[in-house]
């Protein structure tokens, strides 16, 4: 049996001498927005480990995405004309980007990212994204660090739940 005195103690409620110790162990460098998206920095530099590279939107281009994820970029679709004035290849099996509206955009050529780029660029500035090849789900191979986007898109959810909630009850 648990004693109250051991539930009350500084180590779980981090009260009184020794108050956020726990924390520190815990989490060293690392943000929770970080820990919640899967993402693992060292925590002496603050880098992404692994495969993880972090870019701004500006340094994000589509010939260097396509090197990074080698197992995607294979099977193409159709062909259109691309920004750079050439006609390209668009993909079937693309990366996801995530929206801000609790969406995603399937980013499967050139045209595409630099659409999403635009489109992302002109509401939130010059953010960062961080791809990793190693994710196990393709929705996890992009995520985008921002503190507005990430409202934006907690905004979304409630207003879908909110939604779903009221169609469900009526």
């Amino acid at each position: 049996m648990i004693k109250l005195k051991t539930l009350l103690n500084e180590k779980y409620l981090g009260f009184g001498f020794g108050a956020g110790k726990v924390k520190e162990q815990q989490l060293p460098d690392a943000s929770m927005t970080d820990l919640a998206q899967g993402l693992d920095r060292d925590p002496a530099t603050g880098q992404l480990n692994t495969k993880q590279q972090e870019l701004t939107l500006d340094q994000l281009k589509f010939d260097e995405l396509t090197k990074m994820f080698p197992k995607h970029y294979n099977d193409v679709h159709f062909t259109r004309m691309q920004p750079d004035g050439k006609e390209g290849p668009y993909y079937r099996d693309a990366l996801i980007f995530p929206n801000p509206n609790d969406t995603s955009s399937v980013i499967g050529d050139m045209e595409s990212l630099e659409d999403w780029k635009d489109k992302t660029k002109r509401r939130f500035g010059n953010i960062k994204v961080i791809l990793d090849p190693d994710a196990k789900e393709r929705w996890d191979m992009v995520k985008v660090e921002d503190d507005k986007f990430d409202q934006d898109k907690a905004i979304a959810d409630r207003s879908k739940a909110a939604a779903m909630k009221q169609w469900g009850t009526n």
